[in-house]
């Protein structure tokens, strides 16, 4: 995919985004097709990248007693990484793919230096970050006041995707029950 080509597509989910602003990012960012597999962010690696998903889907999890726990999926048109990436320090988490995917790879530090320089970045910057911890207080809620069930439910009207496109062993990893639960 060309460079236009991204700059459309950039414009088209962040339309806030300055044109000269997306020149600016474009220079650090990549195009990649990717396999089913391929883990974009390693636990207790530091990574220097975040992701912007053209198609295809993620999930975020953490080892546990060589168990995988899934937090989080994403798809189409979602920026993934982690804080810890975003700060250059070993991330605690992996996001792998789930499917073959197409993604915008940006290269972090170039555009943390970019965030100083320019206002529309830096607005964009924030506004990620802010979805993102938004996003995890609201799980981070949702563990702690819902049943699974009730999680099942919220996922099934807020993200039916998610049913139909993620394995039952993560979206049951993601609930905390057990695969013959969740069956």
């Amino acid at each position: 995919m060309n460079k236009s080509l991204l700059k459309e597509y950039i414009k088209s989910i962040f339309p806030n985004l300055e044109e000269q602003s997306i020149d600016k990012i474009l220079l650090y960012a990549t195009y990649l097709k990717c396999s089913k597999g391929t883990k974009l962010i390693t636990e207790g690696k530091r990574h220097h990248y975040f992701y912007l998903i053209l198609n295809g889907s993620v999930k975020s999890y953490y080892q546990k007693e060589s168990k995988e726990i899934c937090m989080w999926f994403a798809f189409e048109n979602e920026v993934v990484s982690t804080i810890k990436t975003f700060e250059g320090k070993p991330s605690n988490e992996t996001i792998e793919l789930l499917e073959d995917s197409n993604l915008i790879r940006f290269n972090t530090e170039p555009i943390k230096e970019l965030v100083q320089i320019d206002l529309s970045i830096s607005h964009w910057m924030i506004e990620l970050i802010t979805d993102h911890a938004l996003f995890l207080e609201e799980r981070l809620y949702k563990l702690q006041f819902m049943n699974s069930q009730a999680r099942y439910k919220e996922l099934t009207k807020i993200s039916p995707e998610t049913i139909q496109r993620v394995s039952i062993t993560d979206i049951a990893s993601f609930l905390g029950v057990s695969r013959e639960t969740l069956s």
